[in-house]
């Protein structure tokens, strides 16, 4: 998830615990309220520091060293601690432990696990296993998880020392509601789909970006070909291509190149293309399908080797601009997508 998000999410979780002084009272908000609160925040955002630590090509920094070991459950009792110190070092004599316990349930409920349930994904078994998970519930930017985090948050700092926590855990249940919302629709499309694709070896439902009532959905094929659409609340599937999945298309010492092999374990559903380049050299483009507008992936990795099939580039590309984007989200240049039929 964004990091405004995290950080909403930190500060309702903080407010799950009863506080010393209660809301309403006039009394001024224990040390250890306010370090509770401050450490659940802290430890909502602090997993994201490696993308500020991180060195080398887009590649690297977008799929190795960001959600690395620090987003890791593994690791989670560090990230807590370091929250707590920090905020007992603001709050003097605020009592570790409830600062602690707040700050672990925020690196794991509101960074892990909404990192988890995004499209992207995240790998939370770091270093026992690389395998990058994710449950597709949500975008990684989703306003409807946001908004009543944000809301509750405004209506808490005008309420300050009376029902600042009620507003907060509203916020909080309104954004939960939605979430499970979210995963109720996505196990009813999944299942959708694959009654329209009865042959398919793996059928997988995808967020659709500032969509409620549509998703994407990709299933592989026998032959290994690719089908790629969308799926409305009420309706059949829309098909609006078939690809076929080249990644043979790729020579061993290519799959051998880092930025390729770290582009390729993140794809899912990968459609890779390599083009000679001007001086002996290659491009090599790997897109998922799983990010797709009418069937046509929309992000994807760009890496150009020299001659010596060594990196003289590599970079994320997003399918185009954003009017670009937008215009393909509306389908004015695409065409019309067909029901698809039970195979």
């Amino acid at each position: 998830m964004d990091n405004l998000t995290h950080g909403l999410l930190g500060l309702a979780i903080g407010a799950l615990r009863r506080p010393d002084v209660r809301p309403g009272t006039g009394e001024r908000a224990s040390p250890t309220d306010r370090a509770v609160l401050l450490g659940a925040v802290l430890a909502s955002e602090l997993p994201d520091l490696d993308t500020l630590l991180a060195r080398g090509d887009a590649v690297t920094v977008a799929l190795q060293a960001h959600r690395g070991l620090s987003h890791s459950l593994l690791f989670s009792p560090v990230v807590a601690l370091g929250a707590t110190l920090a905020a007992c070092a603001v709050f003097r004599g605020a009592r570790p432990r409830p600062v602690f316990l707040a700050s672990l349930a925020s690196v794991l409920f509101a960074h892990l696990l909404p990192d988890l349930w995004t499209g992207w994904g995240t790998r939370v078994l770091l270093p026992f296993s690389d395998t990058r998970l994710s449950l597709d519930w949500t975008m990684v930017v989703d306003p409807w998880v946001t908004l009543p985090l944000l809301v509750g948050t405004v209506v808490a700092w005008r309420l300050r020392r009376t029902a600042w926590r009620r507003a907060l855990l509203v916020g909080l249940a309104l954004s939960a509601g939605y979430v499970g919302a979210r995963v109720a629709a996505w196990g009813v499309l999944t299942r959708r789909v694959e009654a329209a694709y009865a042959a398919a070896q793996s059928v997988r439902v995808f967020p659709l970006p500032f969509s409620v009532s549509t998703w994407r959905y990709v299933a592989t094929l026998p032959g290994g070909m690719l089908a790629a659409g969308e799926v409305p609340l009420a309706g059949a599937p829309r098909e609006a291509r078939r690809v076929e999945s080249s990644v043979d298309a790729l020579p061993p010492d290519v799959r051998a190149v880092g930025p390729v092999r770290e582009a390729l374990a993140w794809a899912r559903f990968p459609v890779v293309t390599v083009a000679p380049v001007e001086g002996g050299g290659r491009e090599v483009r790997i897109s998922d399908l799983r990010y797709h507008l009418r069937g046509e992936p929309t992000l994807g990795f760009v890496i150009r080797l020299d001659a010596g099939n060594r990196v003289a580039e590599a970079r994320l590309e997003r399918g185009g601009s954003a009017s670009e984007l937008l215009r393909r989200w509306r389908g004015q240049d695409a065409e019309t997508t067909r029901p698809r039929e039970k195979e």
